[in-house]
């Protein structure tokens, strides 16, 4: 299976609705604190927001990444299996 890898640029308001309608709230720490600390008050301009949207209803697991090379703050979606993948390193019990 390919992962697919295209991001939509967003503009922030767009960004913030699928952060908190699809993130998972309190369960998953993607709480209003934590938009709050660091893409109101931390935010740093310039920086553009990119989405991908969940490929499934199996990719339920909400990550962002910043990437300063690209001055890019993306938001994506992972299965349960990738990102058991994703975390897993040589040595790891």
């Amino acid at each position: 299976m390919v992962e697919r890898t295209s991001f939509q640029e967003v503009p922030k308001e767009k960004f913030k609705e699928i952060y908190f309608r699809l993130g998972g709230g309190n369960a998953t720490g993607w709480t209003a604190d934590y938009w709050q600390k660091f893409y109101e008050d931390n935010v740093k301009p310039g920086w553009k927001f990119k989405v991908q949207e969940p490929e499934s209803p199996q990719h339920d697991s909400m990550m962002i990444v910043s990437d300063g090379s690209a001055k890019e703050y993306r938001l994506f979606f992972m299965t349960e299996e990738s990102m058991e993948r994703f975390f897993d390193f040589p040595g790891k019990e």
